[in-house]
């Protein structure tokens, strides 16, 4: 029976971002569309501890590769050599190894960042990630994207034609919504994003001194800025209005976007954006930047900014006001209908069974 393997060995539990958050997204939509062909997983055992849904839902093989991503891509190359020709191999970390005997491959794209920022990469993951990108272009039968943004940057950065991208968006959980936000609670902007260089924490920190009665509230994983987010937290006068949970459980997270001002989203680059529809599905309105893929992410759904202190200082004045709040609540919920688990899946079989011939 013909089937798709994906390819889940890249998978460093809270370690790799939204491309995590996205593949278990993915495949937990799956796993409800009877309509999808089976699927194996190839899974680090980390990977299968942290999800055990996937054990529930789909065939898993587990695969333990040594000497960190030498030894990963060392074993990608050898497993996936050995398939056989019916079979397809989706490969959703973002490249293709490079395999002795290609097969059938469909491959995942988040982003090309580091050729808008290359300063945030080293020579040496810069030169790799040209070289992985560029032969997973060449290899693919299928090229998938999450966003338009990102489908354009390929063919920018690498002649890929947009038009030949397979646009399969997140597939954004949808909890019923239910406002519980404390009366006399006070008001907190939340930012849930891995302090990376790009999330432009800073940039909060700035505003949050012009806006002396409110208060900002960070999860997420350490990144590479970490310790300089912290530091400036410290260094800020808004210091004592400034908390960093860190990762925080998915009820915990849901609460804190019930109980939120709203959601900012100040990145300087994102290949999508998850949280901001995140927000908009728990009654949340947003305010995001204008960089990368999140004027076309957030739509009509919420307000979006040039990295303007004073703009965005008035921006959340006027959000304050329950009238105008409660308007870009109502944009948000509906502007995130369009990222619907049905929608994600019916997008990404319809890509297998093109090439299964189905």
């Amino acid at each position: 029976m013909n089937k798709v393997i994906i390819n889940m060995l890249w998978l460093r539990p809270g370690q790799v971002g939204g491309s995590e958050t996205y593949a278990m997204q993915l495949l937990k939509a799956l796993s409800q569309t009877p309509e999808s062909p089976p699927v194996e997983l190839i899974v680090t055992p980390a990977a299968r501890r942290a999800h055990q849904f996937l054990d529930t839902n789909f065939a898993v093989t587990e695969q333990d590769p040594p000497f960190g991503r030498l030894g990963r891509i060392c074993r990608e190359n050898y497993l996936f050599g050995q398939l056989e020709d019916h079979q397809l191999v989706h490969h959703l970390g973002g490249t293709i190894p490079k395999l002795p005997n290609a097969k059938k491959t469909v491959v995942t794209i988040y982003d090309v960042q580091y050729r808008d920022y290359p300063h945030y990469f080293s020579p040496v993951k810069r030169r790799y990630l040209d070289d992985a990108i560029q032969r997973s272009l060449e290899q693919a039968e299928a090229v998938c994207t999450i966003s338009q943004h990102c489908a354009k940057s390929l063919e920018t950065h690498f002649g890929y034609p947009q038009e030949k991208c397979h646009i399969v968006p997140p597939a954004i959980d949808s909890p019923a919504f239910q406002q519980h936000k404390p009366p006399q609670a006070k008001e907190f902007l939340l930012y849930p994003a891995v302090t990376w260089p790009h999330k432009s924490h800073q940039f909060l920190i700035t505003l949050l001194e012009q806006v002396p009665d409110l208060q900002l509230v960070l999860t997420g994983a350490e990144g590479s800025s970490h310790r300089k987010v912290m530091r400036a937290i410290r260094r800020s006068s808004a210091a004592d209005r400034i908390t960093h949970l860190g990762m925080v459980d998915t009820q915990r997270l849901n609460s804190l976007y019930q109980e939120a001002l709203c959601t900012v989203f100040p990145s300087q680059y994102e290949g999508f954006g998850q949280p901001v529809i995140e927000a908009m599905t728990r009654g949340c309105p947003v305010i995001s930047s204008q960089c990368g893929a999140l004027p076309e992410t957030v739509g009509t759904g919420g307000v979006t900014l040039a990295m303007d202190i004073d703009q965005w200082v008035d921006a959340i004045q006027l959000i304050r006001q329950p009238d105008q709040r409660q308007q870009w609540v109502e944009a948000g919920l509906l502007r995130a209908t369009n990222f619907s688990k049905k929608r994600t899946a019916e997008t990404q079989i319809a890509v297998y069974n093109e090439l299964l011939g189905r």
